[in-house]
């Protein structure tokens, strides 16, 4: 069961972008451009991305404060919605203006009164309160430092938060599907996720198999481990 996140409080993450100031290597990404939802094409896209298999694995309570990280034009928003209830709510955090107003316009055509839509940028994004779970669902790609950002994304969760990552692995490619894979270039291979994620202090500790053509892995920080855990066990648990 998740616990309810403080409130009357602003959580402020900033990502340091120099190298002088911050030390971290970066990688040069190229965002995807802005695209509205059509409701056709999600309905296909939910053949292979299974949106339903993946909020159910996130465990989502009720009431829970969840963040969409790099939520584009909102596919996964209407299915996280549902799953935290009225009482919970749902952070659109997206960096392109064409996509914050495709958001915009999605929450108030599908009637998503618990999504709230936050511009994000590459210094800094804002959130009113700590979040039980962060998604970032095919963005991790585009992130410049992204040791910097997860290191910030560990300080705005619970004491019980958790962080999902989804992202397409790198070739060889599936055959006989008709999923829109990015090119290999733009890719990031499973062992580069996780080893950056512990150089921001989170931990893999489950591996989901649902998506049988895409990484699906579960980030805890590492003070939420008890010494009793073999870390490296946790980082190789699969799940269903």
């Amino acid at each position: 069961m998740l616990q309810p996140s403080p409130s009357k409080f602003t959580i402020v993450f900033a990502i340091l972008l120099a190298l002088a100031s911050c030390g971290v290597p970066r990688r040069t990404v190229q965002l995807t451009p802005p695209a509205p939802a059509v409701v056709a094409d999600e309905q296909a896209r939910n053949d292979w991305q299974l949106p339903d298999k993946i909020v159910e694995s996130l465990h989502l309570a009720h009431g829970a404060k969840v963040a969409d990280l790099g939520a584009g034009n909102g596919y996964l928003l209407p299915w996280l919605s549902r799953a935290v209830g009225p009482e919970g709510r749902v952070y659109a955090l997206e960096i392109q203006p064409e996509l914050l107003t495709e958001l915009h316009q999605r929450t108030e055509r599908e009637h998503l009164a618990n999504v709230v839509v936050l511009a994000a940028d590459a210094t800094r994004a804002v959130l009113p309160e700590l979040i039980d779970r962060v998604v970032m669902l095919h963005s991790y790609r585009e992130l410049t430092d992204p040791v910097t950002l997860l290191a910030a994304l560990k300080h705005t969760l619970t004491p019980a938060g958790r962080m999902a990552v989804i992202e397409f692995l790198p070739p060889p490619d599936p055959t006989g599907h008709p999923i829109p894979l990015p090119p290999a270039e733009r890719r990031v291979a499973p062992e580069t996720i996780e080893a950056e994620a512990r150089g921001a202090g989170l931990v893999a500790v489950r591996h989901y198999a649902v998506l049988p053509h895409q990484y699906f892995a579960e980030f805890v920080p590492a003070e939420q481990l008890t010494p009793a855990l073999d870390h490296t066990a946790a980082a190789t648990a699969t799940s269903p």
